[in-house]
């Protein structure tokens, strides 16, 4: 009884998961940053790795402008069979000409850490980041700017799937 029970909760997890995962794609492929974006909009993707426990998984990520020195940064990002979604505020705390830093934290639930704290830069098509969760996992985001024709090619994916 039990063992039906826990395949039931796993079947319903990994579809939700899967139906999170349609609305990103689907928003990552009409997501349109600022005419001649440079600095932080736009769209990143690379890797996520916890040096905590040494998990990994790939990582994407679109940055909005919400108001002045203050973006919202949506992730989505894997680990193993399943994807995760979530949603920070990042502020700018330095500005120069090639580098930006900035600062953020989000409670993401108990259940997967409770408040993660992230501090990273954004330098020309690089995006770096650290992040630290109130249950000790620690790791870093290490991410690239993606570009038009990229976006393009994981629309065709998503739609062919």
């Amino acid at each position: 009884m039990l063992n039906r029970r826990l395949v039931r909760v796993l079947g319903l997890l990994l579809f939700l998961s899967g139906c999170g995962t349609f609305k990103y794609n689907r928003a990552w492929s009409r997501f349109e940053a600022a005419p001649q974006s440079a600095g932080f909009e736009g769209r990143w993707k690379g890797e996520w790795k916890s040096d905590w426990n040494g998990h990994s998984g790939k990582l994407r990520c679109m940055v909005s402008l919400e108001e002045e020195n203050r973006y919202l940064a949506w992730f989505h990002s894997t680990y193993g069979i399943f994807s995760f979604r979530h949603k920070v505020i990042f502020t700018l705390t330095e500005e120069s000409d090639d580098q930006l830093q900035f600062e953020g934290e989000e409670d993401l639930g108990k259940m997967v850490g409770g408040v993660y704290r992230y501090r990273g830069t954004v330098s020309g098509d690089a995006f770096g980041a650290t992040y630290a969760a109130d249950n000790g996992d620690h790791g870093v985001f290490d991410m690239t700017r993606v570009d038009v024709r990229d976006v393009e090619s994981t629309a065709t994916a998503v739609r062919s799937f």
